[in-house]
């Protein structure tokens, strides 16, 4: 199995304030994994990890290299990152200065820089916001021009950390959506990191942290599976989940469905 993440007994706390112990997980490439987990759990000391901003002592593999102070630098480049406000991270006065930065920092020319971020705002469907200025937008076309940030280097690892949380339910699926495409179109390998289970009915797999700890990780029906583990650390099902189990147990359907309008339909069959 070929893999983008591997971490193997990995060790870490802030003071005495133990984070992980011993963990070990790996996360396939060209997957999108959700790292579910509630607050507390490490998630975002584990999103610091993989992006080099916390020791981790030799445990962290990124697509086959170690990630250590020789190789962080190359691994940096190989990593898009998304996080929760993007007010943080758009500070410049359009849209396209903010996304021409990386490429800038990363001596590209004028003419593939405008280029790349011409295909990537189009793919995006914002290339008609590139003159606003980002404090101007939405808070859906913010975290889509964060995405396209994100994606305009080129990575093949994509990371969003909890950046889906300050966006309404709609704005949500939408983005969720365009992610799943991303996933097909540009063969990334996707970690999804939050404490909202309904967007884990978006992607392949499900990664579910508590006290430092992998719970639970495989594909989402087969974490489905397990509600008592879930509901033992506060996670209910998803609500289509939840109901595609209770039209079960009447037989109204034979599987699980994800998606609102499938259900819809299929009930009005």
């Amino acid at each position: 199995m070929n893999n983008m993440v591997v971490i193997n007994n990995l060790n870490f706390k802030y003071d005495n304030n133990v984070i992980f112990n011993n963990l070990c997980l790996s996360i396939e490439k060209g997957k999108f994994t959700t790292v579910l987990g509630n607050n507390g759990s490490g998630k975002s000391t584990f999103v610091r990890l993989l992006c080099g901003l916390e020791n981790s002592n030799n445990c962290i593999m990124i697509d086959g290299t170690l990630l250590c102070d020789n190789t962080i630098s190359g691994i940096r480049r190989k990593i898009g990152v998304v996080f929760e406000n993007p007010d943080n991270s758009l500070i410049s006065e359009t849209v396209l200065e903010d996304m021409a930065f990386p490429l800038e920092n990363l001596n590209c020319s004028s003419e593939y820089i405008y280029s790349r971020i011409n295909e990537i705002s189009n793919y995006l469907g914002i290339a008609h916001l590139l003159d606003r200025c980002p404090r101007d937008l939405s808070g859906g076309e913010k975290q889509l021009v964060s995405l396209g940030c994100a994606l305009v280097t080129g990575p093949e690892l994509l990371i969003l950390d909890e950046a889906l949380s300050m966006l309404d339910g709609l704005s949500k699926i939408n983005m969720l959506k365009v992610l799943e495409k991303i996933k097909s179109d540009f063969n990334v390998t996707i970690l999804n990191v939050t404490h909202d289970i309904e967007e884990t009915i978006y992607g392949d797999d499900i990664l579910v942290i508590s006290n430092g700890n992998v719970l639970l990780h495989d594909k989402k029906e087969n974490v489905y599976k397990q509600e008592k583990v879930l509901k033992d650390v506060g996670f209910d099902l998803p609500f289509m989940v939840d109901l595609s189990n209770k039209l079960s147990y009447y037989d109204m359907l034979d599987d699980i469905i994800l998606d609102m309008e499938d259900m819809v339909d299929l009930l009005w069959k």
